[in-house]
């Protein structure tokens, strides 16, 4: 029972640093104190999250491609040594 309050707590404090640390970063880039940019704090995050999709979705993409890449060409070495 321990151990699950302590995961809420955890979970609960590092949501309440992310908005802070969110906040404050767009109160630096608008001018507005921390307070006043607390409303921003869901757009900023949707577009945070957006972001780390789209990159994981590339890394993703690349990273497959490399693969299929990698492994057309150890098709054709074992083609070419059967071949021998």
């Amino acid at each position: 029972m321990g151990c699950v309050r302590s995961l809420l707590l955890l979970t609960a404090g590092a949501a309440i640093g992310g908005a802070l640390l969110i906040a404050h970063r767009v109160s630096e880039e608008t001018g507005k104190n921390v307070v006043e940019s607390f409303s921003d704090v869901p757009a900023e995050t949707q577009k945070l999250f957006n972001d780390v999709r789209a990159r994981a979705q590339e890394a993703y993409s690349r990273g497959r491609e490399a693969c299929q890449q990698k492994q057309a060409e150890m098709e054709q070495r074992l083609q070419d040594g059967s071949q021998l």
